[in-house]
């Protein structure tokens, strides 16, 4: 458990640093915000996409998310 709570943590800072909302919240809500949030992987070919619900209200901040979690272990 502890180190489920830590990797929130982790994302928390290296993701949403600049999304106070997201960033500063309660476990339970950055749950049912983020990890919640309806997506699909598709594999068209030999690229790996991640499709997001555009109907969700922090589908642009976790889009942003995964190109800064991207970035950081690039």
């Amino acid at each position: 458990m502890l180190a489920a709570a830590d990797l929130v943590c982790c994302s928390k800072l290296i993701c949403f640093h600049d999304d106070e909302a997201l960033a500063r919240c309660e476990i339970a809500s950055f749950r049912y915000r983020v990890l919640h949030m309806a997506a699909r992987l598709t594999r068209p070919g030999r690229v790996t996409s991640l499709r997001l619900d555009r109907k969700w209200s922090w589908a642009k901040q976790l889009a942003l998310a995964f190109t800064r979690l991207r970035a950081a272990f690039a």
